[in-house]
């Protein structure tokens, strides 16, 4: 019998159907909130732990002892690569096989970018090393993010270390299933790196056996080391794999084990730019049929969806087009908002700079000029740029190398550990697409922790970024040793400019003192106002550079016989440079300073020369000094300047200085001879340092800015101090006249030619000029550059030169 209440057919389908876009509608409205929450919690997080990135252009990647390197520094941002202002001083180390510091400099920027030197010292044995780069602001994340560079440096005035093979150590495999995870019964691609002591890639053939040592895969590399295959283990199945090297060494190495239930994830690439996620779920008895996916590149989000597993997996598709260019990191999370599975896709930036470099010969003879063409091109036409460049000559310490800026910013800065040969990714080789991907599921990384974001926990933040030059740190301790806070301190640089910076202590007991335009190395004195009992308190400078370093393999450093005659020659070369260009070699670029004093134009001025000279300071106050009152008291001499402001008179003492240097007891000044004394300045208003302020300045200045023998409180710290580093010219003789190109002056240079900072115009093109040497070989020109836009790109070109046979 019919239901009179049963529908027709067909308005049951018409429910049902309306029943499931009103279920999909709810599921999606519940989801949104979740997916725009994790977006401004990521955002909050970017913003507060800005990123930022260095590369160092150096001049070759080979030294000998005696030589100078050049390098040109440029700061970017993580994300848009744009040049950055936000730090002004960039850190430049060269790190032993121990990690240690050997050498060390402070380099100004300007603009995001900034050159410099490190002159190599005969105390440096020979061997391969760690030139490295950062910020102060760096400091607060892993050292991994800081810029690294290995370079060899020989030293031919000592033997080097006998040498002692050590013995070969079993290659270091890893093996990273796609997304983190193997799940038993779950098909996943397992990449794979197998590389040597040294962090190269080996050659090998590969096997996962179980526990039965059946083989269930095989496996070997496609380049460097790295490749991939698709296994499914097994639920109560335990796994090994066996590598075999070219000589038939086998290593046993440990697989990862395999978990009962979880994610997987799966990506699949397609040449209808679309990507598509599967995420496969083997959760035994739970409810959680919600995942969310999120894929942000250099620290901006770019996708964010949400998805229902159905029949164990759910699927995301998402187009190409909305992912920025370079490393994608791609986080799957259950809907507890628990992140489980991750991997990393590389979309090959298409915005990049192309630089053109040619030279109007292939071959040239001794002494002859070179005119050297630039034209960047393609993606950045339209647009100035930057760029250093360096012509110097290929032998086996300085080789042929074809890494660059671009291959630093949008692929190895993002990955974690070394990475061989990066230049290799940006060629159009038949394997390249499956090398990418091979290299982006061994190399996972990440700049932050996402519990870190979605908890909203605030970036711990120790270092300051240097906005206005480089900045000071010390810490002030009591008698017991232990931080003290709220005391006044000074930091003085003797001299005949006046410079002097103040700072309270924090509740931690540091100090901070921008030292802008502060070049060079200078003594420095530390001190606290003694006079108002801070006298039991000291001053310590805190070591500016990172203390901490990178796990990096640094190759063991192998010194050929064959190469010696190269070595030698080349060592000739450096000494008769050095001898017969000393002068032009170690010429100083002065940077533009200001000659005034710190508290600018002096109310009054004094140069005590034009006057009559008095013997005893007390007469030379009260007869030529009308803006300041002294007065004699039981305690002693009382200095009052006058208020020009507001007509009257301070009532407290002034900032006292000489040459700079605060002193805190009129008596130990008016004891001072003042026919030590050029120069008396007063400023009769109150001046305002920082936090710190003056009920007027009396400042002495002696003839040679030296404290003229003035003794300080013993509980004053004297140091020297190395400021932002000087700059120094690059010297290249010109051979523009038969009479100069037939001189009997020596021209061994090895390094022909050295610009960090040559702008092309708006149509791309430069050209510049320079002299061969007396040098014949092959030279290698390399050119690396960065527009405004963040758009970077390098370009090469290699010529020879001719030994002319008079």
């Amino acid at each position: 019998m019919k239901n009179r209440y049963m529908l027709p057919a067909k308005y049951c389908i018409y429910s049902l159907l309306w029943m499931a876009c009103f279920m999909a509608t709810m599921a999606q409205a519940q989801r949104q909130p979740v997916l725009d929450s994790v977006a401004r919690k990521f955002d909050r997080f970017r913003t507060q732990a800005f990123q930022e990135k260095v590369y160092l252009h150096s001049d070759r990647s080979g030294y000998l002892t005696g030589e100078t390197m050049w390098f040109k520094l440029y700061l970017t941002d993580a994300s848009f690569h744009k040049p950055s202002s936000m730090s002004d001083v960039v850190y430049v180390e060269i790190l032993d096989k121990a990690r240690q510091p050997v050498l060390q400099t402070k380099v100004g920027m300007a603009d995001g970018k900034g050159n410099g030197t490190l002159f190599l010292p005969a105390t440096l044995p020979s061997g391969n090393y760690i030139l490295r780069a950062y910020t102060n602001w760096m400091k607060n994340f892993n050292a991994d993010f800081y810029f690294h560079k290995s370079i060899s440096i020989i030293n031919p005035f000592k033997a080097p270390d006998p040498q002692v093979k050590p013995a070969t150590p079993p290659p270091d495999a890893q093996f990273f299933p796609e997304g983190g995870n193997l799940v038993a019964g779950v098909t996943s691609k397992v990449g794979f790196r197998v590389i040597s002591a040294e962090g190269k890639g080996i050659a090998f053939t590969g096997a996962v056996i179980n526990q039965h040592n059946d083989t269930l895969a095989r496996f070997k590399p496609l380049k460097f080391g790295i490749g991939h295959f698709h296994f499914t283990p097994q639920s109560q199945q335990t796994y090994r794999a066996v590598i075999r090297d070219p000589a038939g060494k086998i290593t046993i190495a440990t697989f990862p084990a395999v978990a009962e239930n979880g994610y997987t994830m799966h990506v699949a690439d397609s040449l209808e730019n679309l990507l598509r996620v599967q995420v496969n779920a083997h959760i035994a008895g739970s409810e959680l049929p919600q995942v969310y996916i999120f894929v942000h590149a250099r620290q901006i989000m770019a996708v964010a969806s949400a998805a229902q597993i159905q029949s164990g997996k759910a699927v995301f598709p998402i187009n190409k087009n909305d992912l920025p260019e370079g490393i994608n990191h791609i986080t799957v999370f259950d809907a507890n908002m628990h992140a489980v599975a991750e991997r990393l896709y590389f979309k090959k930036p298409v915005h990049t700079l192309n630089i053109d470099v040619h030279t109007d010969q292939s071959q040239y003879t001794n002494r002859r000029r070179v005119k050297l063409d630039i034209q960047t091109l393609a993606a950045a036409s339209g647009k100035s740029s930057d760029v250093s460049v360096s012509v110097y000559r290929l032998d086996s310490l300085s080789e042929n190398t074809t890494t660059g800026i671009g291959d630093f910013l949008w692929l190895t800065s993002d990955l974690k550990g070394t990475v061989e040969s990066p230049e290799y990714y940006n060629t159009n080789d038949i394997h390249i697409t499956e090398a990418i991907d091979n290299l982006m599921l061994t190399h996972g990384w990440r700049r932050f922790s996402w519990e870190k974001v979605l908890t909203d926990q605030t970036p711990v933040i120790e270092f300051l970024p240097e906005y206005r030059g480089h900045m000071v740190k010390g810490i002030v301790r009591g008698p017991d040793g232990k931080p003290a806070s709220w005391v006044m301190t000074y930091l003085a640089s003797p001299g005949k400019i006046t410079r002097l910076y103040g700072s309270f202590s924090n509740p931690k007991g540091e100090v901070f003192y921008e030292m802008q335009k502060f070049t060079g190395t200078a003594s420095v004195i530390l001190q606290t106002n003694h006079t108002t009992g801070d006298s039991i308190y000291r001053v310590e400078i805190v070591n500016p550079f990172s203390t901490t370093a990178a796990s990096l393999p640094i190759p063991s450093f192998q010194l050929s016989a064959s190469h010696s005659q190269e070595l030698l020659d080349r060592s000739v070369a450096m000494q008769v440079q050095d001898i017969y260009y000393r002068d032009q070699l170690e010429k100083i670029s002065r940077p533009e300073t200001d000659s005034a004093a710190f508290y600018g134009p002096p109310d009054e001025k004094y140069l005590l020369d034009a006057f009559t000279r008095f013997p005893v300071m007390e007469e030379v106050m009260r007869e030529y000094v009308p803006g300041v009152m002294v007065r004699k008291r039981k305690d002693g001499f009382h200095f009052l300047v006058i208020d020009m402001v507001h007509r009257g008179i301070f009532d407290e003492t002034p900032l006292i200085m000489l040459d700079g240097v605060p002193i805190f007891d009129e008596d130990e000044i008016m004891a001072f001879s003042p026919l030590k004394v050029r120069k008396l300045e007063v400023v009769k208003k109150r001046y305002y340092l920082g936090s710190l302020s003056f009920p007027g300045i009396v400042s002495y200045t002696t003839y040679h800015g030296d404290l003229g023998g003035f003794p300080l409180n013993p509980k004053s710290v004297r140091m020297n101090y190395d400021g932002l580093q000087t700059q120094r010219e690059f010297y290249t003789p010109r051979y523009e006249t038969q009479q100069q190109r037939q001189s009997r002056m020596p021209d061994q240079r090895t390094l022909l030619y050295w610009n960090p900072s040559v702008t092309t115009g708006t149509d791309g093109k430069q050209q510049l000029e320079f002299y061969t040497s007396d040098q014949s070989g092959n030279f290698q020109i390399v050119v690396e550059g960065l527009t405004n836009d963040g758009i970077a790109g390098s370009g090469r070109q290699t010529f020879s030169v001719l030994q002319h046979n008079n």
